[in-house]
């Protein structure tokens, strides 16, 4: 407030100071304009990575996933993991279903399932963001196909172990899930007295929700995909000294890039860390795609980094232990 001459009172509007989204946006667009070329680059690789690898092997995964929550099919689905997941663990039958599809089919399908379950009410809110902390990982397939193959490059194709790789990146699934358990008051016995809903509509109209709920989801992986490569391309060609920091900071911001520069750039243990921790952090493009599926859900984002950030450094962890006891 200001008084006038006339002895009233004014009021005076304060500026909202710049944020920092806002810099980094004004910032970012300034070196896709002083840049081209390389921004052209950082595009293509994000696109062609989505198109030949993210695009085929996650929408025909999140249109099942609908259509299977639509037909009531998920119990079923779940039933041969039951002992484990439902009798030691103690999850509802869509929250095992959650667990599965975020360990089979990599990101963010896990964080997708909880986010789409918590608002249909499938599962308790307690329940779901247990799961949120622990449902994102890369799958299988990524594992064998690319992240093995980028840790044997940096290392001798000898020296490295299969299965010391995937065990460094599912066992921390453990302690993160019974410290998680404990952190938000989730009991098996609520997820054993979990109600399900099952107004959900089936048929026609359940094929067309699933389509379109894929589809858009799979437009914005790409465009996250494509930024955050475009990020990478800039952060390679930065005069950064040594070569595990510019490796670490490719790796923070998309997580197939930073396997493939950690490969080339880093050799030895430390690359193969590296490969590690980007494939348990899943890198800010993963962080983005998760926060663009759980809206409206009750899930907080910061949490999720904050989780993956200890998945990575377990995963890590545990491959050295693995290392030095073989």
């Amino acid at each position: 407030m200001i008084y006038t001459h006339f002895g009233g009172k004014k009021d005076v509007k304060k500026k909202n100071p710049v944020s920092a989204g806002q810099w980094g946006c004004i910032l970012f667009m300034a070196l896709l304009l002083s840049f081209p070329g390389l921004s052209i680059k950082g595009a293509k690789n994000g696109l062609l990575l989505w198109y030949s690898s993210v695009l085929p092997a996650l929408l025909p995964f999140m249109i099942c996933t609908s259509l299977l929550t639509a037909l009531h099919g998920v119990p079923l689905i779940v039933a041969p993991f039951s002992p484990v997941l439902k009798g030691l663990m103690g999850l509802s039958d869509y929250g095992a279903f959650a667990l599965l599809g975020g360990l089979l089919c990599g990101y963010p399908m896990g964080a997708k399932n909880c986010g789409d379950f918590l608002r249909a009410g499938l599962i308790s809110p307690r329940e779901g963001k247990t799961l949120f902390a622990v449902s994102s990982f890369p799958s299988p397939m990524f594992v064998t196909g690319y992240l093995a193959l980028k840790a044997s490059q940096a290392a001798a194709p000898d020296s490295v172990s299969f299965w010391r790789l995937a065990a460094s990146l599912y066992l921390p699934a453990v302690p993160l899930f019974l410290l998680a358990r404990k952190l938000y008051g989730f009991s098996r016995e609520e997820g054993k007295k979990a109600a399900v809903n099952h107004s959900r509509p089936e048929g026609i109209w359940g094929i067309d929700q699933a389509l379109s709920s894929g589809v858009e989801t799979m437009v914005k992986v790409g465009v996250y995909l494509m930024i955050f490569s475009i990020a990478a391309e800039f952060i390679r060609n930065l005069p950064l000294p040594g070569q595990i920091l510019p490796a670490f900071l490719v790796s923070l911001m998309e997580m197939t890039t930073g396997m493939n520069f950690s490969a080339v750039s880093v050799k030895g243990e430390r690359g193969i860390l590296l490969i590690l921790w980007a494939g348990a952090f899943g890198g800010l493009s993963g962080v983005f795609q998760t926060a663009s599926v759980i809206k409206n859900a009750g899930l907080s984002i910061r949490h999720y980094v904050i989780w993956k950030m200890a998945h990575g450094i377990l995963a890590c962890l545990i491959f050295v232990l693995l290392q030095a006891g073989c």
